[in-house]
């Protein structure tokens, strides 16, 4: 799920852009057309934005089933439509493993009747070999066919833990994008509080420490309003790199609210901390931006 952090002002300017668009291109004032169109104003996915302008082109709206298929993409997150389809996946296989099993139980009951039936006429007193060799007969062609029928359950079982390991991968690139943040590619909130009650948890001792450093970028407003909100992403996933370039492999970078990160450094002391501070409040003093169209 998306956060929103735009101050008072911004919310009622986007507010005061929504309602008339909704109205242009005639579809109703609910909760998901609503969230779309503040979401499209915002601006922070151009994916979505090109797909409510074609599917708004020649005077024509987008579908409830359209519309909900895009909420669900890309303010839920992309990972409820995975998510789903690996559910389904999952599902598929497991009543095909249950069935094969269902007809490898009917297989092994009808082997166990042929040897019982086997045993009663291996003991009558009447059997000649004939019979004997009839019995025999049987009983191989029974057991031929549980072979048979065990091969395609491997075969099948096998196929299924295939099936299994890509639906773990599956889950994993889910679980991954529940956990990052879309714009900046760094940890969301929900991540870096996870992270955060995890280090806080760890035993203490052995010069184990915990730092924390909260970072709010100034004047970020006015970079938009200057410069656009295209501008102000490029300026945002900057600041999120710089941040990840400046701490080790087991730090969590999160991008925190609107225009506020928060970084985990583990073991680490104040002083420690402070210095990590200061090293990426001079690196991102010092870093000049280009526009494209500019020299």
């Amino acid at each position: 799920m998306l956060n929103y952090t735009e101050t008072t002002e911004r919310a009622a300017e986007l507010i005061r852009m929504v309602i008339p668009r909704l109205s242009q291109v005639r579809i109703p004032i609910n909760p998901i057309n609503y969230a779309l169109w503040y979401e499209y104003f915002l601006g922070r996915s151009i994916k979505l934005n090109n797909e409510l302008d074609k599917a708004s082109e020649d005077g024509k709206s987008p579908t409830p089933i359209q519309a909900e298929r895009l909420f669900r993409i890309h303010i839920l997150g992309a990972d409820a439509d995975r998510l789903d389809r690996v559910g389904a996946k999952i599902r598929n296989m497991l009543d095909r493993v249950t069935h094969l099993f269902e007809e490898s139980g009917e297989d092994i009951e009808q082997y166990s009747r042929h040897l019982e039936n086997a045993k009663a006429a291996m003991g009558d007193s009447d059997s000649d070999v004939h019979g004997l060799r009839a019995i025999v007969r049987e009983l191989l062609r029974v057991s031929n066919s549980m072979l048979t029928s065990n091969e395609v359950l491997s075969k099948q079982l096998k196929s299924g833990a295939l099936e299994i390991e890509q639906l773990q991968r599956d889950i994993e690139i889910v679980r991954t994008q529940a956990l990052t943040d879309p714009l900046t590619g760094v940890a969301n909130r929900k991540s870096f509080d996870e992270g955060l009650i995890k280090a806080l948890g760890e035993p203490r001792g052995l010069g184990r420490h915990v730092g924390l450093l909260m970072i709010d970028v100034d004047f970020f407003k006015k970079v938009n309003d200057d410069y656009g909100h295209l501008v102000g992403d490029r300026v945002m996933r900057y600041i999120a790199d710089t941040l990840t370039e400046s701490v080790k492999g087991r730090d969590i970078v999160a991008r925190y609210g609107g225009e506020e990160f928060g970084v985990i450094l583990r073991g680490t002391t104040q002083a420690g901390a402070m210095a990590v501070g200061e090293q990426i409040r001079e690196a991102i003093e010092s870093a000049k931006l280009k526009r494209g169209d500019s020299d």
